[in-house]
């Protein structure tokens, strides 16, 4: 997809000093086998001092010297702390040399030499001061240029790469940068500029590459058909071209045009089959790898209900793990539960078989078929060993209690606090538990106990101020809430609980409602909050945005009897009384914990 990199870096640097070496070469070793065969009795004579041209020669030989050196250690560096501070060592001792060449005889080859010895992100802004002491001095040089848009880039600073490239545009034409600078204009979401800056090249001189570029430009500013129809004759102009199958077969998902996007995906998948360089491409950086492509085609499948379509083009893949796994989830999400069986299968013939597969038959097993004995039979096939034991571990206790075999699930709550002491998924399984049962002391111990090992928890600090305020200590409870948002102020919960107090106690509605709106930008989906966003807007008065609200939280959560009472009351009070009737009802039919205060406000209808 997008490249970010510019070509243009020539690498016959030190040109002048190196015709000085070969001019000075012969003269040296003349001088050198001379000296070897003096008698032994004759005083050596005193050495001169080399010229500057000698010296320069010298010290760009020891740049090379170090050059090679530091391709040797460099190999090992990352997994010797020797060797990376050798290194490091020999990257200052060889912009030394450098520094002393520059001096006597400096160039722009020579400045790009230097930053080239620090060229990698780690250090790109060191590159990028030495190609702009370049620049001072030769301000018009291309390599220079392109070299300092390129260390912005290693920066991720789009912008000021875009800007040298502009400068320099602005008094010498080169095709090249000018599509580079469209490029960046594109890929830094500026698409107008993208296409004034491209159009300027002429039509009979736009590359490939150029009018890739222009594609993706008219595509960026809404032109989607335009897009796709260049792209299609880039394509047929030249077929190799994989950058732009990526972005035309992704330019007709957003068009919805779910079956051409298959085509094109299938297309790129038989031009890597039949193309070894293009097949490179695709594994190696030229956009989505062969198996995000098929993974792709079965997603588009499933969107043109076409499963077994879908599962055709799953069971065409190398088979690996991963793909595997993430194509039956597809299926999963879908709720196409025999096709995932049916691909999860495929993991099964080649032993040993991965946790996963059990893991993910007992989902099928129990989402798909409706049976959670099939589904904990899967599980217990799943190895302590694996990885995924955790995982299975807590699926068997949400299927033990929904069978009601409680003790066996509690069992395998102490069994995973023992297992897996550093998680806290288990003692938070088993105070839901204790809490569910309203045995709030026991629950209470639990959380208090795990939060001694883990104090700054924040799910075991949530569910711990949640026990407390139902233990009648709303005061405690806040404070911990408050400092759960201290720490992460975008923990929607512990917002929306604070939030939720402050309401229900009828003071600081503005405070409460802003920390709701914030928790119900960060969990839109999440029908507690909206259902607080509700009754935030219905205690401030403001009925329309209350109605609106509750509205969308039972949507989201339709069994909540706490919800369809605010419901009630909010649709009581903006004159809906036979919505409010019906909410009051659901709320008794949800075993509301106060029944008789739903009754009596039926009795008042």
């Amino acid at each position: 997809m997008p490249r970010t990199n510019f070509s243009g870096r020539k690498c016959a640097a030190a040109s002048r000093t190196a015709a000085i070496g070969l001019r000075n070469a012969a003269l040296v070793l003349a001088f050198s086998l001379c000296a070897a065969c003096a008698p032994m009795t004759r005083q050596a004579p005193q050495p001169r001092p080399m010229t500057p041209g000698a010296s320069a020669t010298y010290d760009y030989l020891e740049y090379q010297a170090l050059l090679q050196q530091m391709a040797r250690t460099a190999s090992v560096s990352r997994m010797s702390p020797e060797a990376f501070a050798r290194t490091l060592d020999l990257q200052k001792a060889a912009a030394q040399a450098l520094d002393r060449v520059i001096a006597r005889e400096p160039s722009p080859s020579l400045y790009m030499d230097k930053a080239f010895l620090f060229w990698n992100p780690e250090q790109a802004s060191e590159a990028r001061a030495i190609v702009s002491a370049g620049l001072a001095k030769y301000p018009n040089d291309y390599n220079l240029n392109a070299s300092l848009a390129n260390a912005y880039l290693m920066e991720n600073n789009l912008s000021e790469a875009a800007k040298v490239l502009s400068t320099y545009l602005a008094h010498q034409e080169n095709t090249p940068l000018r599509e580079r600078l469209g490029q960046l204009y594109v890929d830094s979401e500026q698409p107008g500029k993208a296409l004034e800056t491209l159009k300027r090249i002429p039509a009979k001189e736009r590359s490939p590459e150029a009018l890739f570029q222009l594609a993706r430009a008219e595509a960026r500013m809404g032109h989607r058909p335009a897009a796709i129809e260049a792209l299609k004759k880039l394509v047929k102009q030249n077929p190799d071209h994989l950058e732009a199958w990526v972005e035309m077969a992704f330019q007709q998902e957003l068009d919805k045009d779910y079956a051409a996007a298959v085509g094109t995906y299938t297309k790129i998948l038989e031009l890597g089959s039949t193309r070894e360089d293009i097949r490179q491409r695709i594994e190696n950086g030229g956009g989505e790898g062969r198996e995000d492509i098929r993974l792709r085609v079965v997603a588009l499948w499933l969107k043109l209900n076409n499963p077994d379509k879908a599962l055709d083009a799953a069971l065409a893949s190398s088979g690996s793990k991963a793909f595997i796994l993430a194509a039956s989830l597809l299926f999963l999400n879908e709720s196409y539960s025999a096709q995932a069986s049916t691909l999860l299968d495929v993991l099964a013939t080649q032993p040993p078989v991965p946790g996963e597969y059990f893991f993910y038959k007992a989902v099928i097993a129990h989402d798909g078929e409706g049976n959670p004995q099939k589904a904990l039979q899967f599980l217990d096939l799943v190895p302590e060993s694996d990885a995924h034991y955790s995982q299975a571990l807590q699926f068997r206790i949400q299927l033990l209690y929904t069978l009601g075999r409680e003790h066996e699930a509690v069992a395998l709550m102490e069994q995973g606090k023992r297992l897996y002491p550093g998680q806290s998924r288990f003692p938070l399984l088993q105070a839901g538990y204790l809490i569910e049962k309203k045995r709030l002391d026991e629950a209470r111990g639990v959380l208090e106990l795990s939060l001694k090992d883990r104090p700054d928890d924040e799910d075991l600090l949530y569910q711990y101020g949640a026990v407390l305020d139902r233990q009648g200590d709303r005061k405690t409870a806040i404070g911990i809430m408050q400092k759960i948002v201290e720490k992460n102020p975008d923990h929607a919960d512990a917002l929306n609980y604070i939030g939720y107090s402050l309401v229900e106690d009828n003071r600081d509605l503005e405070r409460a409602l802003g920390l709701i709106r914030k928790a119900d930008r960060l969990k839109p989906e999440n029908g507690y909050i909206v259902d607080s966003l509700a009754w935030a807007y219905f205690r401030l008065g403001k009925l329309d945005e209350a109605w609106k609200h509750i509205q969308r939280a039972v949507n989201l959560s339709k069994d909540d009897p706490t919800m369809w009472e605010h419901y009630g009351d909010i649709a009581r009070q903006s004159g809906r009384a036979a919505q409010a009737k019906k909410a009051y009802q659901n709320a008794l039919k949800f075993n509301h914990e106060d029944p008789d205060r739903i009754k009596k406000k039926l009795g008042s209808k």
